[in-house]
């Protein structure tokens, strides 16, 4: 029986929650998020000393990279995109969802698009960790490991991202 490339066994074990966490922190790039996660790891793995657990090695290398790619994704989404590139189009299950409760489904619906905009409109560090905290259920000691910070600055981000996102969420309510 052929030895198992550990590296190969690791991106195997951690893609499935790797490419959630890529969906939560980098939405419609999310795809391409996690393959650079994971290039980012692959590229990383000659280095891993055994400090810690692969997957906790690699899930800090994966949150960080997450991150990044958020933040470039942030920058070039702020540049008004050209027309052709918009695809515009109705989903079959929402039009039918919309005909059997439309005013339900029209009100969760904004109430969701009011949370996603104000979640993405945070700062990344303030996204990372409330991403980490809320999406993922870790622990503050977990955030801070994964993210290479002080417990201190997990906790007041954390603190931060909810006043700021309870601001956003107001002025959102305020503009409809």
């Amino acid at each position: 029986m052929p030895a198992v490339d550990p590296l190969e066994a690791l991106t195997r074990t951690m893609e499935p929650r790797l490419r959630s966490l890529a969906r939560r922190m980098c939405g419609p790039g999310a795809d391409d998020a996690a393959q650079e996660a994971l290039h980012e790891i692959a590229r990383a793995w000659p280095g891993f000393r055994g400090d810690s657990a692969p997957t906790t090695w690699a899930h800090r290398i994966a949150v960080r990279t997450l991150v990044h790619f958020a933040e470039r994704q942030r920058r070039a989404t702020n540049r008004e995109p050209a027309a052709s590139t918009l695809d515009l189009h109705l989903d079959e299950t929402a039009v039918a969802s919309f005909a059997t409760e439309p005013f339900t489904a029209l009100a969760a619906q904004e109430r969701r698009q009011r949370v996603h905009a104000a979640i993405a409109a945070l700062s990344p560090p303030l996204h990372a960790v409330l991403v980490l905290r809320v999406g993922e259920g870790m622990d503050y000691a977990a955030i801070a490991a994964t993210l290479d910070l002080p417990l201190g600055t997990v906790k007041s981000r954390i603190a931060a991202a909810t006043l700021r996102l309870a601001e956003l969420l107001q002025n959102l309510q305020e503009d409809a």
